[in-house]
């Protein structure tokens, strides 16, 4: 039984795939610390003085965005699977002869 119609569902599918490939991509512009996701990092002042300015601490940061956009890409990723199953229902139930 499928819970979302056909055109829900493609729709669905059209942007899971965007979202994958938006969120792969941006993690993986932030694993390698692009500069231009450096207002997109969240980091506290305090913490970053008590460290001594240091470098470590940014990284760590951009390495904890990367980690957040690879998982929600995953999550993107099981929309995917969800709506590609309910697509694959919608279209065996009009296939199917009517009672």
């Amino acid at each position: 039984m499928a819970l979302l119609g056909p055109k829900l569902s493609v729709s669905l599918l059209v942007l899971s795939v965007w979202g994958i490939v938006m969120l792969l991509l941006l993690g993986i512009f932030a694993r390698v610390n692009a500069v231009a996701l450096a207002e997109d990092i969240y980091f506290d002042q305090a913490k970053w003085a008590s460290s001594g300015y240091s470098y470590q601490y940014i990284d760590d940061r951009y390495k904890q965005l990367s980690n957040n956009c690879f998982i929600a890409a995953g999550i993107y990723v099981l929309l995917l699977v969800f709506s590609g199953i309910q697509y694959r229902l919608n279209m065996v139930n009009s296939y199917a002869a009517p009672n």
